[in-house]
């Protein structure tokens, strides 16, 4: 039975994260960030630790990861624990905290670094207002994401003093939207007529009709948005 809270780990199967950034996007968004040699880091939804595992081998980072999944990934210097990111609490700071594409909002990301301390919120946005059929198609509203302009002032907001956004290209997206959609059509026709099969096609399906049909090209945007708490 292919369950249906495994679809997206399958679809993302092979792509080192989960959204369409990579190394480099990383890099950049981290170059401005006041991070000491080895720092101590807390990552807010993890997934399979890629991100904490990048921050191991480029800056000997150590810390922490938190996710509601186990995570498989072994990452040397790196606790992680399985729970609701949500309620995380530290007693002491961290030098960072992240959270991309997942539960960690701002005002929590802040409260586990001291001030000077540094964040990273990766998350969408809408470059441009969505129609009405794309939210129609994603089951959501117009006040599902932020703007560009609106992901800063939520930082504001929380006390943190923003850095240069990264924000994922036209070709970042394509390539990350092809890449799951051709993984999950794989998968789906090598385990045709297994149980669950044909209905993990048709989310494949939608997806890609939400991007290249109903609006998703051009309106979805990613930013990877770099902050110092003040």
């Amino acid at each position: 039975m292919i369950e249906r809270d495994s679809w997206s780990r399958i679809a993302h199967a092979g792509m080192r994260f989960m959204g369409p950034y990579g190394d480099g996007h990383l890099e950049r968004a981290l170059s401005g960030l006041p991070l000491p040699d080895r720092p101590r880091v807390v990552d807010l939804g993890c997934g399979d630790g890629a991100v904490l595992d990048h921050l191991a081998r480029t800056r000997g980072a150590t810390g922490t990861g938190i996710d509601t999944r186990p995570v498989g990934r072994r990452v040397d210097g790196v606790r992680f624990e399985q729970g609701d990111a949500t309620k995380f609490r530290s007693a002491e700071p961290y030098d960072l905290a992240l959270s991309i594409g997942s539960v960690g909002t701002p005002v929590l990301l802040a409260s586990l670094v001291p001030r000077g301390g540094a964040v990273l919120w990766g998350e969408g946005y809408w470059q441009r207002e969505p129609d009405p059929a794309l939210l129609a198609a994603l089951g959501a509203d117009g006040d599902e994401l932020d703007s560009l302009e609106g992901m800063l002032a939520r930082g504001a907001e929380a006390g943190l003093v923003p850095g240069r956004p990264v924000t994922s290209s036209q070709a970042d997206w394509d390539a990350y939207e092809d890449t799951w959609a051709e993984n999950g059509e794989r998968f789906a026709a090598e385990h045709a007529g297994e149980p669950g099969a044909a209905e993990f096609l048709e989310w494949i399906h939608a997806g890609r009709r939400r991007y290249r049909e109903q609006g998703g090209r051009g309106t979805l945007g990613f930013a990877l948005m770099p902050f110092t708490r003040g």
